[in-house]
């Protein structure tokens, strides 16, 4: 986490850009408003927020309140520079305890920058500590079943470089396709490694959800563009209640 923390210090403005531009974007947001689904008058811990982009969509969505939390102290300026009513702070995700009670965690692009087996089940354990009984995790992250041999993320706005393999999954690197590039490093952890790091956290019920590409997107961008994206999408969604 320490690696990504001085990653997006030092790439905060690219990755806003980054996300301004790429294809992949539309196809986050709607899948990840699929898996949140009616946020009405929740209470809502955003893990991971960067600057702050899903905490300002579970806001406009419905939520009673949205508190971010980020490792990255530039991103939490961003964030703050909107004035949006939301309460961002720094925090490192796996070892920040308890801080709330909440009814949903989200943790969009958190698990993929645990730089270790033992990191990811403390992110794990954090996201249950802050939830409700009851209460619904949902995140978003790089997809174990992605194969870089079969082909490259470049077009949807991603470039994978080289994946080498560590304990449990591969540590990859890769450069976001922002002006300029950006370059970057993430985890892929295997289903295996995330389902028990879930289940010890004391998690149930964890679903896998494929990213939803909608009928306007197939449409704007074209016959064929996205064939590559859904037969080895690099991303990939889980929720699970605690």
């Amino acid at each position: 986490m320490k690696e990504s923390k001085e990653v997006y210090e030092r790439i905060s403005e690219q990755f806003e850009d980054f996300t301004a531009r790429a294809s992949q974007r539309k196809v986050e947001v709607d899948t990840f408003r699929s898996m949140v689904g009616n946020v009405e008058g929740l209470r809502i811990l955003d893990l991971a927020c960067g600057h702050g982009f899903f905490s300002r969509q579970l806001k406009d969505w419905g939520a009673a309140k949205v508190h971010g939390v980020d490792i990255s102290e530039n991103m939490i300026y961003q964030a703050r520079q909107a004035n949006d009513g939301i309460a961002y702070e720094v925090r490192d995700v796996a070892k920040m305890g308890r801080i709330g009670a909440y009814d949903m965690v989200t943790a969009a692009w958190l698990f993929n920058y645990a730089s270790s087996v033992d990191e990811l089940s403390k992110m794990f354990q954090s996201a249950a500590d802050n939830l409700k009984p009851g209460g619904q995790l949902v995140a978003y992250t790089a997809n174990p079943s992605f194969e870089l041999r079969k082909g490259n993320f470049t077009r949807y706005g991603i470039e994978v470089f080289d994946e080498t393999p560590v304990a449990g999954g591969f540590r990859c690197n890769a450069q976001f396709m922002s002006s300029p590039p950006a370059p970057f490093t993430y985890y892929r952890w295997e289903q295996g490694v995330y389902e028990e790091a879930a289940r010890v956290a004391g998690f149930n019920q964890l679903t896998w959800v494929a990213p939803l590409i909608s009928e306007h997107s197939r449409t704007s961008m074209g016959a064929g563009y996205w064939q590559l994206f859904e037969r080895n999408s690099l991303q990939i969604g889980l929720t699970c209640r605690k």
